[in-house]
């Protein structure tokens, strides 16, 4: 995502700008996806040039399958994608180069040359390069100073350079006319990789000399290194990168310098030699720093001395983490399989320890990659080791969990299988929803929330078995909530609160005491509240707590404050969450906390324009991320925010430019029919009915749906639903006066006492406007016109410009069509207009202005907004 931001700036400032990247075929899939990433992101507009070796990818090469994924998706992403394959060079076109480099006018000698040249390098640019320079020095092209022009013989050409069939061995007849002492280095350094360092060297020279470094005078040594390296740059075999960094001119070139002596048995053991030589010489920090030459030089033998075995085995191991640090998962696969080679037959008892390791961190490594067959075999192999306890199987379950609540998005079966795992630690859950029901109850029941004393005086959790299962229950309880599985969330952030107190604090403690003030929030906001102040306790006092922080974050201040607290205050804690999220890797939760505060904003009336700018940059980064879940459950929170400035077609129609409706429910619905998603999408539906005027539909949805959504979750987006279902109510019971409409809005206005009576401060402008709406309904026109100005007044010195708008706008309709006021009308509509210009909805403030404009003699300047 950096790496996205930094392309949309450079692209910014440069109208032209072409990156061109060489050596494709080594690239790996995390630096891919990456250019993938880019390629595809509209706000980038630049030019790629990528530069591959055909022959070195195959069809199933990550790029192979990634230029055909540029293929599909060109149309639709607006970009074009061009393949030239770039064969070598025929003879005409090698004569032309000659021509162009030497100054000569086309001729016989010269097609002859290009003849010769083309046969030696079979037209390889690089090649053709190389010779042309080989032939100058060895005196066969010579510049003649008094006919002022080149010459060359071609007899003599193809006599002496006729053994020569390709430039690999030009190359090589070059390094064997160097001194005996540059043969040898460069062989040595051509172990080394594409780069390499001086100290390295210096270090590695007395060790494969076969003497100890005490017998050489470093500062001679030094200057011997430094000389060389000189000459080799004077050649053209290596260039500088820094002072002590270099690197080869080209691979053909480290080829040569390797094969030179040497048949392939052979320079395998000098590569074996090499990598103990710098075992032995380099120190601690160094073999860290060259980890990964070290290892490959060390794995170059097949069969590896039982000596070195178990030093060896150790790298490997070494080498395997560190790549799953640095994100390389595919190291990390090369390093494990390399080191489970090296484990003996009987390697689950006699080598245990390093085994599970080296299987767990391959295991993940797949999981990683998404190869869920090879995972599956490694994974099977730690499983039926029947001398292993289940505490040390953990990993490799977990694994198999990830599988399919990730890749294969089933998270009804990751519970069930969290709950087996779980029950092999001897954490008896029930599977039963009926019991899990039960559990629920009691544990709600008989919960009692402890002081901040109480909190301070816990101790870390020691258990390796009860921290393992805290691990699984919180991921467990998100399957629950993905899957609509309440009893079973209730009842597992319990089990993790009891624990907390019982056994003491894990990194999973401040998220299970968060989740639990979820649970608590039906029955009071202000204890909700002080569940997740003992989250943030948690927090502070474990040591990992930063690894949990965004998703204690995310759930508190999206789940529970806004219900106690100014949901304007929770946005810019969200943004933190995210902020964490993404340093510390915690990718899930980083997603989290931008997609609740898309949907805080809305309830928020943040500004539209710039609300409009953030969706589509998070919901962007979202699909990036392959952030299903959430990128699924936003993508309505984008296209409302979008509709409600005026970016559809059909405003009524959840349709632009960030979803199109009937591709979003095909989507949703082949990912398994996501609840949350399809539930979103029906409450944007009814959202924008009533927003634009359409109650009836809107009511009519409403009916449909019911209050589900604030039953099964009671995020913020339900006091926003609430408020726009209330308005179609109450707006067809005024108009129909049936029953259903009466009953239904009267019920949404005891929904809101509810609320502001335990303490929603959010809520009390909703209050006063259903209050004045039900005065309406009843006739009541004295009471309705005290009370609509008041709830006026309280959504907009709350911040909530937009209901202000909205308020405004049902009271002129009141005025205008109940009690025939046209004079009072008309200013509550200039009022209303003016707040949704405020807000950012032009729109809206258009549609009005057309249909109302009649009500007064003046018209209202487009660019008047109101300070609320």
């Amino acid at each position: 995502y950096g790496f996205l931001q930094f392309f949309r700036v450079i692209s910014a400032h440069f109208d032209h700008l072409v990156i061109v990247l060489d050596d494709l075929q080594w690239t790996d899939a995390m630096s891919i996806e990456l250019l993938d990433g880019i390629i595809g992101d509209k706000d980038i507009r630049t030019m790629f040039i990528g530069i591959y070796r055909s022959n070195e990818v195959d069809e199933a090469h990550y790029l192979s399958k990634t230029i055909r994924d540029l293929h599909a998706a060109k149309e639709k992403g607006g970009f074009e994608v061009t393949e030239i394959s770039v064969g070598n060079l025929d003879v005409s076109v090698c004569e032309e180069i000659l021509i162009s480099l030497l100054s000569v006018d086309p001729s016989p000698a010269s097609s002859r040359l290009a003849e010769i040249c083309h046969k030696r390098t079979d037209g390889n640019v690089f090649h053709l390069l190389s010779y042309l320079t080989m032939l100058q020095e060895e005196n066969l092209l010579q510049f003649h100073l008094g006919m002022f022009k080149w010459t060359w013989n071609c007899d003599r050409i193809e006599e002496e350079t006729a053994a020569s069939s390709n430039v690999v061995d030009l190359i090589l007849a070059k390094i064997a006319k160097q001194p005996q002492e540059m043969k040898y280095f460069l062989q040595l350094v051509s172990c080394l990789g594409s780069s390499f360092e001086k100290d390295v060297v210096l270090c590695a020279l007395p060790q494969m000399r076969d003497s100890t470094a005490c017998e050489f005078d470093m500062n001679e040594l030094e200057d011997e290194v430094d000389e060389l390296i000189s000459l080799a740059i004077h050649e053209r075999f290596l260039e500088s990168q820094s002072d002590l960094r270099f690197c080869w001119v080209h691979d053909s070139i480290q080829e040569a310098a390797l094969k030179q002596r040497f048949s392939e048995s052979e320079i395998d053991t000098f590569k074996f030699k090499l990598g103990n030589a710098l075992l032995q010489s380099l120190t601690e920090e160094d073999v860290e720093n060259n980890l990964f030459d070290i290892v490959n030089l060390l794995t170059s033998i097949d069969e590896c001395p039982e000596e070195d075995r178990a030093t060896l085995l150790g790298l490997c191991l070494k080498a395997a983490k560190k790549s799953t640090e640095l994100t390389s998962f595919d190291s990390c696969v090369i390093y494990a399989e390399r080191g489970i080679s090296l484990l003996p037959v009987e390697k689950w008892t006699q080598e245990r320890e390093v085994s599970l390791e080296l299987y767990s961190l391959i295991t993940e490594a797949y999981l990683s990659i998404v190869n869920a067959e090879k995972m599956k075999v490694y994974a099977d192999e730690v499983l039926q080791q029947s001398s292993l306890s289940e505490l040390e199987k953990v990993r490799v379950h977990i694994c198999n969990i990830s599988l399919y609540a990730g890749v294969m998005n089933k998270a009804r079966e990751a519970l069930d299988m969290s709950i087996d795992v779980l029950r092999k630690l001897g954490c008896k859950f029930p599977k039963n929803k009926l019991l899990q029901a039960r559990l629920a109850v009691s544990s709600v029941l008989g919960a009692k929330l402890p002081s901040e004393k109480d909190i301070a005086a816990l101790s870390p959790m020691e258990d390796e078995t009860r921290k393992a299962c805290m691990e699984i229950m919180v991921n467990a309880a998100t399957f629950s909530h993905h899957c609509n599985n309440i009893p079973a969330f209730i009842a597992l952030n319990s089990r993790m609160a009891q624990w907390t107190m019982k056994y003491g604090v894990d990194v999973y403690s401040a998220p299970a005491f968060a989740l639990f003030g979820m649970v608590k929030k039906s029955m009071s906001y202000k204890t909700a509240a002080l569940y997740a102040d003992r989250g943030f306790q948690l927090l502070d006092m474990c040591k990992e707590g930063k690894r949990t922080e965004s998703r204690v974050t995310y759930i508190s201040w999206f789940q529970i404050y806004p219900f106690s607290k100014p949901i304007h205050s929770t946005l810019k804690h969200l943004l933190r969450g995210y902020k964490v999220g993404m340093e510390v890797g915690d990718v899930e939760s980083a997603m989290w906390n931008v997609s609740q505060y898309m949907c805080n904003s809305i309830v928020a009336g943040k500004a539209l324009k710039p609300l409009a700018v953030d969706c589509v940059t998070y919901i962007e980064q979202m699909q990036m991320l392959k952030a299903d879940f959430t990128y699924h459950m936003s993508l309505p929170f984008a296209q409302g925010v979008l509709n409600m400035i005026g970016d559809a077609e059909d405003p009524l129609k959840l349709s632009g430019s960030a979803m199109v409706e009937e591709d979003f429910l095909a989507m949703i619905e082949s990912s398994g029919g996501q609840f949350w998603s399809s539930l979103h999408l029906q409450i944007f539906k009814s959202m924008m009915c009533s927003f634009f005027g359409d109650f009836e539909n809107g009511a009519k949805l409403a009916l449909e749906r019911g209050d589900v959504y604030e039953k099964k979750n009671g995020s913020p987006l339900a006091m926003t639903d609430t408020l726009h279902q209330g308005v179609s109510f109450y707006a067809m019971a005024r108009k129909t006066k049936e029953k259903r409409y009466i009953k239904a809005a009267k019920k949404v206005k005891n929904k809101v006492v509810t609320w502001v009576k335990k303490g929603n401060v959010n809520a009390v402008h909703y209050l006063s406007f259903f209050e004045a709406e039900e005065a309406a309904l009843e006739g009541k026109a004295e009471s309705a016109t005290e009370l609509y100005p008041k709830a006026i007044i309280s959504a907009a010195r709350s911040g909530f410009q937009h209901d202000a708008a909205l308020v405004s706008e049902r009271y002129a309709e009141y005025l205008l069509h109940d009690l025939k006021e046209n004079d009072s009308a008309g200013q509550y509509f200039q009022d209303s207009i003016q707040y949704y210009q405020g807000w950012g909805s032009d729109y809206k403030a258009e549609m009005l202005r057309k249909k109302y404009s009649y009500l007064w003699p003046d018209e209202i300047p487009k660019d008047i907004t109101v300070n609320a």
